[in-house]
Formats: C-alpha cells, structure tokens, sequence
C-alpha cells in the first residue's frame, strides 16, 4: 500500500459522483496520497407522480413478481423514501418479502439491510453483467422482473432481460438530472482545460454523458475529446461504463477487474506505476 499512497501523492482526481455521495470516496482518495476533486455530474431529484410505484407495490403484495432487482443505494434510498411519502411503507416491506430480491454490489444489499429486507442474491460481479449471468443460470423465460431506479438508466439492462424471455419493467423512484450549479461547472472546465486535473473516474455511463455534455457547452467537441484522451487519465467502473465513454470518442485508460472504487484506484495508481516515470 505504501507504494499506491505514494504514487497517489498530489495527483488530483475528479469525482463525478452526485453531490452527498462522494464525501467517502474522498476519504479514500486521501488516505492514498492523492487530493479529491468533487465535480458531481448528477443531480438527483424526487418524482412528481408516484402513481407507478403504488402500482409496483401492489404488485408485490399480491406475490406476482419474481424478481426485484436494486442496482444502487440511490435506487433503495429512493423506493423508500417514496413508499414513506405515500404511506406504502408496510406494504413494500410486505412486498419484498414475498419476491427475490436482489442487490447489485455489497453497498446496495448493506442498504437493503438498513430498512431490514433480506437480500436474496448479490452477483459476483457488481456490474449489469454480473447480473445477467445470474439470471442466464435461473432461466427468466416468461419470470416477472422489476427494477426500481432512475428515470435516465441506459436501456441495456432492461432490453437484455427482455430478449431473455422476461416480463420486465424499470419502476422509476427518482430522476437524475444535469447540475445546476453554474460557478462549479465554470471552476471545472478551467481546471481542467489548464492542466490543473489528473483524473476523472465515472462510476456510470450517465456520469460521463452528463460531464460531456457541461463540457462541450464551453469547448468544441473535438478539442475536448483531444483534452480527455491526451491529457487526463480517465477511469471507468464496469464494463457498461467504459463503452459509455468510449462512445464519446474518449479514450478509457483504466478499468478495475472489480467495480468497485477502492479497487479503480488500485488500478489507477498501477496504470500510473507503468506509464509515469
């Protein structure tokens, strides 16, 4: 460890995650050496209409869905928060208890475990990938599947699980916007065309889009895309991440054999190990 701490040292890496959810990344950052830079390229937002989710929990109370998939603690904070304001509580629980529930990575069933549901099934791998290979061994043919989470997932999964034979339906507990903050977006794209960043690590497809898009309000498309392949060391988390960014024309340096983001900076400051002399 004292060789990553080391190499860490002073090397400024971008978080991109929304703002209240970065803070523990941050720690890790320092603790290794190097120095944490909060960019949040998401803003979460509460729904308007809760109609959907009503319907979902009464479809679990009455035991007809087989799976239920939470992808992240945002995706389980927000389906609770949601029953709570429309006084579905008991009922979720009640729900829940009667499905398979699943939870994407060790945060998100720890998660689950705080509002006491028991989580049934954790892939090996943390990642949309790990899941369906999951799901591939169990035969979902004609299997009802929920997956309560943001209103700007990717489809991937969704259309996956489809193509396997499932009935499947992403129940939407939050929406994830672009951030507001103008000052902060102005503060980053400075820092970043003037060299003052090292790395940026997306920890999902929609954080790269977003950043791309605040991005390219204020730099051409081409020199922008020149900037992050030539000048930043970028990390993705996940497969489905990496591709995100690799659709942008932006070149990936670094994906962690486990998505998780002790393990992203491991292989950061090991990429850097061999291209920094």
């Amino acid at each position: 460890m004292v060789q990553t701490a080391s190499l860490l040292k002073n090397k400024v890496i971008a978080l991109t995650r929304p703002v209240g959810q970065a803070e523990e990344a941050g720690q890790l950052i320092r603790a290794k050496g190097g120095i944490p830079y909060y960019m949040p390229a998401i803003e979460i937002k509460p729904l308007n209409n809760t109609e959907h989710v009503k319907r979902f929990i009464t479809e679990l109370e009455a035991g007809t869905v087989d799976y239920v998939i939470l992808m992240s603690t945002n995706g389980v904070k927000h389906l609770f928060e949601v029953a709570k304001n429309i006084n579905h509580i008991d009922a979720l629980r009640r729900g829940l208890a009667k499905t398979c529930v699943i939870g994407v990575g060790p945060r998100t069933a720890q998660e689950l475990e705080t509002y006491n549901i028991h989580v049934d099934i954790i892939p090996e791998k943390y990642s949309s990938e790990g899941l369906l290979e999951v799901l591939k061994d169990k035969d979902v043919k004609d299997k009802v599947i929920r997956i309560p989470r943001t209103t700007s997932a990717a489809p991937t999964l969704n259309n996956q699980l489809t193509d396997m034979g499932a009935d499947v339906q992403e129940i939407h507990v939050y929406e994830s916007g672009l951030p507001i903050n103008e000052d902060l977006k102005n503060k980053f794209h400075n820092d970043l065309v003037n060299g003052r960043i090292d790395a940026i690590l997306f920890g999902s497809g929609l954080s790269a889009k977003n950043i791309f898009k605040m991005l390219t309000e204020k730099t051409p498309i081409e020199q922008l895309q020149k900037i992050l392949s030539e000048k930043i060391t970028t990390v993705a988390i996940g497969p489905t991440t990496a591709q995100a960014v690799k659709e942008l024309n932006i070149k990936v340096d670094v994906t962690p054999k486990n998505y998780l983001f002790e393990d992203a900076l491991n292989a950061l400051a090991e990429h850097w190990t061999k291209t920094q002399h």
